[in-house]
């Protein structure tokens, strides 16, 4: 008997700590603006980094287009980028037909813009290990 009124006698102070505090009210802790990994997210268009892009993807375009004139940036609209392996851009802008023909050598902001203008999806690659850009999809219409 003597064994176990101890017993019972040192579980008691247990008991009281486990018991004897209040519980703790915790706040909820939620999360805002968070983008899932690999998952796309839209950018701001006039960031200087969609700037640049969007400069790079109009170069490649004029080296693949059959046109004898340049076109130069005129806007970026919208743009959205991923990150996975690569940064993967995907900017929409307006370009337009300047009066520069490509077998000249001048500089791009100097030349005059003519009336024809062309509303571009560009899909563009940037490799952070090689710094290099690649145009991977361009598509425009009037």
């Amino acid at each position: 008997m003597g064994l176990c009124a101890f017993l019972m006698l040192s579980i008691i102070p247990l008991l009281h700590f486990s018991n004897g505090d209040q519980p703790v009210e915790e706040e909820l802790i939620t999360a805002r603006d968070i983008q899932p990994p690999g998952g796309s997210f839209q950018m701001n268009p006039q960031s200087p980094e969609v700037q640049e892009v969007a400069k790079k993807a109009v170069e490649e375009f004029n080296t693949r287009s059959k046109s004898k004139k340049y076109f130069r940036l005129l806007n970026v609209t919208s743009a959205e980028t991923q990150v996975t392996n690569v940064i993967t851009y995907k900017i929409d802008a307006i370009i337009g037909k300047t009066k520069c023909l490509k077998s000249a050598d001048v500089g791009m902001e100097s030349c005059v813009l003519g009336k024809k203008r062309l509303m571009c999806t560009f899909e563009v690659t940037f490799n952070p290990r090689n710094d290099k850009h690649e145009l991977i999809d361009s598509s425009c219409k009037k």
